[in-house]
């Protein structure tokens, strides 16, 4: 078993158990077998992309805990902004970007003098 295949189906578990959902559940949601979803979680799985994305978008998963799974793993603070910005429409997004950039230069600018 890879450790890509082990992280993903540790991620897979964790999701589906923080959001009470049995195998059976969240296969039937992502239109695979119960024996693919206990494969993955078990680390035997290697799941096309079209079953990845279904998965991944069933369990509101951020991707880069499954790509990149040694990054920002306990990081609280970015999960919280990243779960703000999420819920942001585009524009939202767009007019706080003038402000984020100005707080980080005077933030940066204060790290530095």
């Amino acid at each position: 078993m890879s450790d890509y295949a082990k992280n993903l189906g540790e991620v897979i578990y964790r999701y589906r158990k923080s959001m009470k959902m049995t195998q059976a559940t969240l296969a039937e949601k992502t239109g695979v077998t119960e024996q693919t979803i206990r494969k993955i979680e078990h680390g035997d799985g290697n799941p096309q992309l079209d079953v990845l994305y279904a998965l991944v978008t069933t369990l509101q998963i951020d991707p880069s805990e499954i790509f990149y799974p040694g990054n920002n793993q306990n990081n609280q603070t970015r999960k919280m902004l990243e779960i703000l910005l999420a819920e942001c429409s585009d524009n939202q997004i767009a007019s706080l970007l003038p402000i984020i950039r100005a707080s980080l230069d005077v933030i940066i600018s204060n790290q530095i003098g």
